[in-house]
């Protein structure tokens, strides 16, 4: 179990997140949604180990591991690869940082993107799958996705989708995605945790929010995306009434 306990954090000392505590259990996947300026990216962050927290701890549940970060693939919201190498080049140092074999990546060999190109030159979708290919490569016990399949486009996101399905029936990691589009990551989520601006509003299973007669009428829209969306609305309609 990755457990968040009493966890603040921000940028340049202003708190984006108060006192939040959240348990993720093993080999779940878990979607993280709600407004912008939430700090959905910023849990992210801290579960990658890119940003610390200025209270509070977060446990992998790894006992012996001393750089949790080597299980962990994170794949933000932007591009974090140089653009000027080539997809082999940046294969290759991938290779000897995590010491995996990548060859080959079929995510790639299925989206017909050549080794030999140069990441500048691919497009937004395409730089999303190198990414997540080489990530997937290292076989992680948690998966991180940052809100990455908006800039992919239908086919290419059906891939993958595809290599995250495969992934998870493999190794069984834990998935933490932090999605707006719901319809699309509705059904791999097992788990649903609404973020708001003064912290977490839901916490709840799918098949929780699925039977719990307070949250079927919250939309037109049927199903869970309707239930989101209603949350959604209260969350906004709660901050418009308060100014």
């Amino acid at each position: 179990m990755v457990r968040i306990s009493n966890m603040t954090c921000g940028y340049g000392g202003k708190p984006v997140l108060s006192e939040i505590s959240l348990d993720i259990e093993e080999g779940t996947t878990m979607m993280l949604t709600g407004p912008n300026g939430a700090g959905k990216s910023t849990v992210l962050r801290v579960l990658a180990g890119v940003l610390a927290p200025t209270k509070g701890t977060v446990d992998y549940g790894w006992p012996g591991e001393r750089d949790p970060r080597r299980l962990i693939g994170f794949l933000p919201d932007s591009s974090s690869m140089y653009r000027s190498l080539r997809v082999a080049e940046a294969k290759r140092i991938h290779q000897e940082s995590f010491s995996v074999d990548c060859s080959p990546l079929p995510l790639l060999e299925k989206a017909s993107i050549s080794e030999r190109a140069v990441i500048s030159e691919l497009s937004a979708g395409q730089r999303v799958l190198v990414q997540l290919a080489l990530l997937l490569s290292t076989r992680p016990r948690l998966i991180l996705l940052d809100e990455v399949l908006h800039s992919v486009d239908p086919y290419l996101r059906v891939l993958a989708l595809e290599a995250i399905v495969s992934a998870m029936a493999d190794s069984n990691p834990t998935v933490v995605t932090v999605n707006l589009n719901y319809r699309e990551m509705v059904p791999l989520a097992e788990r649903v945790v609404f973020l708001g601006w003064e912290g977490i509003v839901l916490n709840e299973s799918v098949e929780a929010l699925a039977e719990n007669p307070q949250f079927k009428d919250m939309s037109s829209v049927p199903g869970l995306p309707g239930v989101l969306a209603g949350l959604m609305a209260r969350v906004h309609q709660k901050r418009k009434g308060l100014r």
